[in-house]
């Protein structure tokens, strides 16, 4: 199996909010990767206003997505999905460039506070999203689904996780027989939840379940997802005292590949830089003799998130960072979107300038190799 050169991706400009974001039209769901979000990750987007931004115009679009490829990414780990929008476009420009996505299903869909109860109308709408032009299979860029995002954090539990999936294959092999079965996972922060070791407590009930059933051969496409930023010496070597390795520890008691949805460490460790070099290169050495137990990494994160203060530590993990310069700003209405909780009628983004830091060159370094 192939090893992904992952990187998480929410590069959202000034203005986006998570607090706030469904009170507008451009940033409702926090979905990155559809249409009206092309002057971030394409390289050219005309709203229906005539707003544009281009090869050809005053106004550049930032082409993240062509960043990315340059940078040896092979896979983008998503957060958000909006399944009424349109991700055509997105899809087919990531298999343009040879990048694999991580298609989410929002936190939202699994909360039993929000769309959880809903989830057999709900399904069929986030499969349609994922799939081809023709509806007859997932898009090829789609490597894989996650589902949720750290539990701990986000109000949900294991057994959500449980109850979605089991009814997502179901809907799946029922509605969408013909769609190939593509790997699962369900990113877990790295907390114990009562087990011995991060993400164990997380994964008992989980697995115990999801085990159990061979629809669509759910039993047989299911990864692990952990979320990190610990050494590379706790990931493969030497996990609390115990002699041996973080993952390896999960793989012998799981038995699933692991697929570390989130790894890097903030620039407000003073030892970042030797810290997410030894996560890339140990993970990187360990793939290459444990193929079958280690699939992929995907660094966190593309760029630091805007929204929060820079002296705050979770704005620190970027391989870029949010300059305060605008590359180009963007006039929508309501005939950009496909859906209206806000009013649309001026709605308007300004596209910033990223700035590396020197966490891309690490990323560089070994993704590129």
């Amino acid at each position: 199996m192939s090893h992904f050169n992952g990187m998480c991706y929410q590069p959202f400009p000034p203005g986006y909010d998570p607090s706030t974001a469904n009170n507008t039209c451009i940033f409702f769901g926090s979905d990155i990767a559809y249409a009206p979000m092309a002057p971030i990750w394409g390289n050219s987007y005309t709203s229906a206003t005539g707003s544009s931004c281009g090869p050809n115009d005053d106004q550049h679009a930032r082409n993240d997505l062509q960043t990315l490829s340059d940078m040896g990414v092979s896979l983008l780990r998503l957060y958000d999905w909006e399944p009424r929008n349109d991700h055509l476009g997105f899809l087919d420009a990531c298999q343009q460039l040879g990048i694999q996505v991580l298609v989410p299903v929002s936190n939202y869909f699994v909360r039993p506070d929000q769309g959880l109860p809903q989830r057999e109308q709900l399904i069929p709408s986030l499969i349609k999203s994922f799939s081809n032009k023709d509806q007859t299979d997932y898009h090829p860029a789609v490597k894989g689904i996650i589902i949720g995002n750290e539990p701990e954090v986000n109000n949900f539990t294991a057994q959500n996780c449980i109850d979605f999936t089991k009814s997502f294959v179901e809907i799946e092999s029922s509605s969408f027989g013909g769609y190939r079965e593509v790997i699962i996972g369900h990113p877990v922060d790295f907390g114990k939840y009562g087990g011995d070791y991060p993400c164990f407590g997380f994964w008992d009930p989980l697995l115990a379940s999801l085990n159990q059933v061979d629809t669509k051969n759910l039993n047989k496409r299911l990864f692990l997802a952990p979320q990190c930023y610990v050494d590379k010496i706790y990931l493969y070597q030497n996990a609390e005292a115990s002699g041996t390795g973080y993952v390896d520890l999960a793989y012998d008691k799981y038995q699933k590949p692991i697929l570390f949805t989130e790894i890097g460490s903030g620039r407000f460790n003073g030892n970042y830089q030797s810290t997410a070099d030894g996560q890339l290169s140990g993970s990187i050495a360990y793939q290459q003799q444990n193929p079958d137990k280690l699939i992929g990494i995907c660094f966190f994160q593309f760029a630091d998130k805007v929204w929060l203060k820079p002296t705050d530590s979770e704005a620190t993990f970027g391989a870029y960072s949010h300059s305060g310069q605008t590359l180009c700003t963007i006039d929508y209405n309501g005939k950009d979107f496909t859906h209206w909780e806000a009013n649309c009628d001026a709605d308007s983004m300004a596209v910033d300038v990223l700035t590396a830091s020197p966490l891309k060159d690490i990323v560089v370094k070994h993704y590129k190799e």
